[in-house]
């Protein structure tokens, strides 16, 4: 498969891989249309390279290859703290949510927007 952006480096697998989601970009339909997001290597804790735009699309694929791609709210410590996972549209369009169970402060409403 082909990926843009920080995802373009040729890679037998996704699995093992994690991205940090820094700011979203939302549609009108209400879902995530775009991220700002970077690798990160979790053993060292920083960016392998630089944020990229990329599609909601792009981060389902990676998703379904296998990738962990977490949220990072804009508290300043910078560290991923809710996943994001695959759900289906009532129309069976694929999109990204937040997994898990909704928290203060750390919430979809809670991520910089790529507008600001």
């Amino acid at each position: 498969m082909t990926y843009q952006g920080e995802r373009a480096r040729p890679m037998a697998s996704e699995r093992g891989r994690c991205f940090e989601v820094s700011k979203v970009r939302i549609g009108p339909d209400g879902h995530v249309s775009d991220v700002l997001w970077g690798e990160v290597d979790t053993g060292a804790n920083r960016m392998v390279g630089a944020r990229v735009l990329a599609t909601a699309a792009e981060v389902v694929d990676a998703l379904h290859d296998g990738a962990q791609v977490a949220a990072v709210f804009p508290s300043g410590d910078r560290l991923p703290e809710r996943s994001f996972e695959v759900v289906e549209h009532h129309d069976g369009r694929e999109c990204i949510a937040l997994a898990g169970v909704a928290s203060p402060g750390r919430n979809l409403a809670d991520l910089t927007r790529l507008d600001d």
